[in-house]
């Protein structure tokens, strides 16, 4: 049942996503048709027009009651082959056009009668044929279709009243729903958007980092996490979750899960991006990486609100329409990357500003965006208070990004500083 409930619903997107097209060209095809119809009846002083071997007119007279009312339309294939009992437009002696049926011919001899008429015509010949009715169109047969559509539109209005009234008259937001993090899996239209958006051109200072130092650095702060920890990184780690008053498990297996999937994404990267062997970070690029440093910034002081206002509204300008198992993010690294806790998210995203993979950096945001938008429960973006763990592995971040910065930075164009120092006194003032 669900299965022929989501073939209906893909074929009503699908016309929902071409409606738009077909009305747009159907509206074109009537404006040429106009046109063309004005300059050659109107300019070019014919009788009628020759649309691929047919022409159009309206009726004027009630000759043909019964068969065609006046102001019917009707459609003409232009040819001089007919028969008996065919209706047919010709040109009289007087150089009207008529609209009748042929009662009788005989050789190229034509004679025709209108269906409401009491007496025959003058005999014509073929020549004077102009074509065939082919089709007939009445006013009452287009209101019917347009009352027909129009039931059709209260219809569906009435089915979806609720949501319309909540949409476009009280301007509420969508209905909140429930999401079991357990068992969610990421959606497809997360990377979907009517909006056409562009990025940044790359402009402004661009700063060249080896991705090799880069890499160094990494290794060195790697050692020096485990100097300060005193603990190996994998060792089985117990925290106190004072809220729930539980105590909450960091095991082996979530570790080696986060740190298998970072290596995983960073070998990809590596691979996509075989071609560079710098890292590029100018004015596109120093926004994201400022941006991320401020999201890390928030997510370690506990600011719930503005991290939902910053992800909502980023300070850089979001890309969509990009194939995502071509860019990388194929379903089931989807998946993974899903169910990971947000600093992994803030981890990838800072390996794909190093690797400048723009549109890796937009999808892993969009998932990371959805989650919080969604987490009306606060299991994804609030670090829970005792949680030393994932406040260490934020920590990190912050301490990997200053690294960076301190080393390339010879103008303070990171502003690594000044976005901490805010980040804390918005929340000093929110508290």
């Amino acid at each position: 049942m669900n299965s022929v409930r989501d073939k209906i619903m893909e074929i009503l997107g699908i016309i929902k996503a071409n409606i738009k097209y077909v009305a747009y060209g159907f509206l074109v095809l009537l404006i040429m048709l106009s046109v063309y119809t004005f300059v050659v009846t109107d300019i070019m002083k014919k009788d009628y027009v020759n649309i691929f071997g047919y022409s159009y007119f309206v009726v004027a007279t009630g000759s043909m009651s019964g068969t065609i009312e006046v102001n019917d339309i009707i459609f003409v294939r232009l040819t001089d082959n007919v028969k008996n009992n065919d209706i047919i437009s010709y040109k009289n002696k007087n150089g009207d056009i008529i609209t009748h049926r042929i009662i009788q011919t005989s050789g190229n001899r034509i004679i025709t009668k209108g269906d409401a008429n009491n007496t025959q015509d003058d005999a014509i010949t073929r020549n004077s044929v102009i074509g065939k009715v082919v089709g007939i169109i009445s006013p009452k047969t287009i209101l019917e279709f347009i009352a027909v559509l129009l039931i059709i539109v209260i219809g569906v209005a009435l089915l979806n009243f609720d949501k319309i009234f909540k949409k476009y008259i009280v301007k509420e937001g969508e209905e909140k729903v429930v999401h079991d993090f357990d068992k969610e899996v990421l959606p497809q239209d997360v990377f979907s958007s009517p909006k056409d958006r562009k990025n940044y051109e790359h402009s402004g200072l661009t700063i060249t980092i080896p991705l090799k130092e880069i890499e160094d650095i990494k290794k060195i702060q790697e050692v020096e996490v485990l100097d300060n920890d005193g603990i190996e990184v994998l060792q089985e780690e117990e925290v106190l979750d004072i809220e729930s008053n539980n105590i909450v498990t960091i095991t082996n297996s979530q570790r080696d899960k986060e740190i298998e999937l970072i290596e995983q994404i960073n070998n990809l990267l590596r691979v996509k991006n075989n071609s560079i062997d710098t890292s590029r970070i100018n004015k596109k690029w120093l926004t994201k990486y400022q941006y991320i440093y401020k999201l890390a910034n928030i997510i370690y002081l506990g600011d719930t609100k503005s991290l939902f206002e910053n992800v909502e509204h980023p300070s850089f300008k979001e890309i969509y329409d990009y194939d995502l198992e071509k860019i990388g993010l194929y379903e089931n690294l989807r998946n993974k990357i899903y169910e990971m806790p947000i600093y992994v998210f803030l981890r990838i995203l800072v390996l794909a500003i190093i690797y400048n993979d723009e549109a890796f950096f937009d999808g892993i945001f969009k998932i990371m965006k959805y989650k919080i938008m969604i987490d009306k429960e606060d299991h994804f973006r609030v670090i829970k208070k005792g949680d030393g763990y994932s406040k260490k592995q934020i920590k990190n971040i912050m301490s990997f990004m200053k690294k960076i910065s301190k080393k390339y930075d010879n103008n303070d164009i990171f502003e690594l500083d000044k976005i901490e120092r805010l980040a804390k006194i918005k929340n000093y003032v929110n508290e």
